[in-house]
């Protein structure tokens, strides 16, 4: 059994690191803390330079190899956030690397990795992905690199604990998420050597839960569908599940709805692209899972890789829920000028038409055009005004 990591391990991974990779910063998140009625901190580690926590752990795995074995390189399998810091830390020490990857990894990563010299394949599965790069590391006598489960990432994870508790004294719970448990695992090792009274709350996403309990638990990995691939993981290590069960107090779960709401405020408030991994931590914090008498928490902000499309979608279905967007659909006479008309009444109410359907061949009635159009408006009872403005006009309209 691999003893459970020490201070002393995590402080040399720091020593280790300095000439390499920048302090990331932490801020007082006011307008959050305004809202939760708590002094929230927030930790960015998606401030690195590949947009994510993973690259201390990758960057002190390297660190911890002679010259020789990293001159025969490198291979790795990863969705993403990892592949992408092994990739850049093996090209600057000038190591062979190949990544290997599921087939759905987001773009944004593949591209990423690409633009560093790594050799990338894909498989179906990301348990296809990680048997082929530990035959390949057999086969071609190169070093595997773990996403989470190696002492080594352990400790350069660890790093950000330290960092923390060298830039704030004033904090009472630390929340941060868990998926391989790489992360929590370090960041909980070190501040509970230090502080043992701060409040350790780990979040992983619902998709775990579900994958680890479901009926193919135990075959191929389930292809996540799920907006926070970085901590899409099944389970923890052999080696993180153990420290994570003594130095992590509380593990909880966040729903997919939870996450992209996190991201969003975290757009609005913090002016911050943040992934929905890296976002898990405050979903966990919006969800009500850190006990109330904690008032002081400092929440980990570990990525900001997210695909442009999918953040464009996450915002328009925010705007949607909170009646910033309405989608109506209008029943008239197939006469000239009635669109002409509906765009007059619905800028006379102030509205900006985004998006306008003009069918006929659906309607329900015969010499009838069905218009859909989607609008920007200011609330719920703003869109309601439109409607009823509409409805008044003699225009048959019901919300989509």
């Amino acid at each position: 059994m691999t003893p459970l990591p020490k201070l002393s391990d995590i402080e040399a991974a720091q020593a280790r690191l300095i000439p390499h990779i920048a302090v990331t910063p932490v801020t007082q998140a006011h307008a959050l803390s305004d809202e939760c009625n708590r002094t929230i901190y927030l930790k960015w580690d998606n401030k690195l330079r590949t947009g994510s926590f993973k690259e201390r752990g990758a960057l002190n795995f390297l660190l911890n190899l002679d010259a020789k074995t990293l001159a025969h390189g490198v291979c790795t399998a990863s969705a993403g956030n990892h592949a992408l810091g092994l990739s850049f830390h093996a090209q600057r020490l000038k190591a062979p690397c190949h990544i290997v990857m599921p087939a759905n990894a987001p773009l944004v990563k593949i591209q990423a990795c690409r633009a560093v010299g790594a050799e990338i394949t894909f498989k179906d599965t990301f348990s296809e992905a990680l048997l082929y790069a530990q035959q390949m590391a057999h086969e071609r006598k190169i070093t595997y690199v773990p996403p989470f489960d190696h002492e080594w990432i352990v400790h350069g994870q660890g790093v950000a604990g330290l960092e923390l508790m060298q830039q704030l004294s004033d904090f009472d719970s630390v929340i941060i998420p868990v998926g391989g448990g790489g992360y929590a695992a370090g960041v909980a090792t070190a501040i509970k050597a230090k502080r043992p009274e701060v409040f350790v709350l780990g979040i992983c996403s619902e998709w775990a839960l579900e994958a680890r309990s479901g009926p193919k638990a135990h075959e191929g990995m389930i292809v996540p569908m799920t907006i926070a691939d970085g901590i899409a993981v099944k389970s923890v290590g052999k080696i993180t599940g153990p420290i994570i069960e003594k130095h992590v107090d509380l593990v909880r779960s966040v729903s997919e709805q939870s996450i992209a709401r996190a991201i969003i405020m975290l757009l609005e408030h913090e002016h911050m692209v943040v992934e929905g991994a890296g976002a898990a931590g405050l979903a966990g914090l919006l969800s009500g899972h850190l006990p109330e008498r904690f008032k002081k928490p400092a929440i980990f902000i570990c990525g900001s890789n997210i695909d442009s499309n999918l953040l464009s979608r996450l915002i328009e279905h925010d705007l949607a829920e909170r009646g910033r967007l309405l989608r109506v659909t209008i029943m008239l006479p197939d006469r000239p000028g009635m669109l002409h008309i509906i765009s007059g009444i619905i800028a006379g109410q102030g509205s900006n038409v985004l998006q306008v359907s003009h069918d006929r061949s659906y309607a329900k009635l015969p010499g009838h055009v069905e218009i859909t159009v989607m609008m920007e408006v200011r609330d719920h009872s703003h869109g309601q005004e439109i409607i009823s403005e509409l409805m008044r006009s003699g225009m048959p309209t019901v919300e989509v």
